[in-house]
């Protein structure tokens, strides 16, 4: 559904003679410096500062984004704002894109309170992340991850095979392997938790074709092989 609405918006713009917002990206120098002081701070196992410092960041883009009439969308790449922009323009809606520095704030908020256990508070911050970058494959699996978490397996099959579809279109070269088999191990996972293991086990495979290193797909091919084992006896 994500590939056919993707490539139904582009055809929306191309066939349009309005130009669409293009305006550039706009952060910060003090809200990167915030935003990296947090990482480094949730890496150090710091995550009371870490809060801190994310906190300021999001601050400092509800204050520069607060026009409730534009809508602010964070993009890692052209196809992915070309996208946002598509399909703000199919709803009539004024927007424009931005570089991820507000939405990883909210990403890293929802990820540090996750860590504290604060799963519900967590599901929030990671949900406005994706409002802003609908199509970031990270914070989707972050929300998948989250209702795993939660035993909401058909949620969390939902949400990963979004992530999926978001990191074959928009997710940047350089990270699209790692990210695109991130989102095909929890869409596996799932699918084992609803015992539906062969496919589980198809999208494990798949995982390997992209990465033969990737262990965790090994492990979780023989856990799905003990499975049978032990329904068959």
């Amino acid at each position: 559904m994500k590939k056919l609405l993707a490539v139904t918006l582009l055809a929306v713009v191309l066939a349009s003679c309005t130009p669409t917002n293009t305006k550039p990206d706009v952060s910060t120098v003090e809200a990167e410096k915030h935003l990296n002081k947090g990482i480094d701070f949730a890496s150090a196992g710091s995550l009371k500062k870490a809060l801190t410092e994310f906190d300021q960041v999001i601050d400092i883009c509800n204050k520069k984004y607060s026009d409730k009439k534009l809508k602010v969308f964070s993009s890692r790449g052209s196809v992915e704002t070309l996208y946002y922009m598509a399909l703000a323009a199919t709803q009539g809606v004024d927007a424009m894109a931005v570089d991820t520095t507000c939405s990883d704030a909210l990403y890293f908020r929802g990820y540090s309170e996750l860590d504290l256990g604060n799963i519900a508070l967590a599901q929030t911050y990671i949900e406005r992340a994706i409002e802003m970058s609908p199509n970031n494959s990270v914070y989707l699996s972050e929300l998948g991850h989250i209702h795993q978490t939660n035993k909401k397996w058909n949620e969390a099959l939902a949400t990963f095979t979004d992530s999926e579809d978001s990191a074959e279109l928009y997710s940047p070269e350089q990270v699209k392997v790692g990210e695109l088999t991130r989102a095909k191990r929890g869409v596996g996972y799932a699918l084992i938790e609803l015992q539906r293991f062969d496919e589980a086990e198809l999208k494990y495979q798949e995982c390997l074709k992209l990465d033969p290193s990737d262990k965790g797909s090994v492990n979780e091919l023989e856990y799905i092989k003990s499975l049978r084992e032990k329904s068959s006896k």
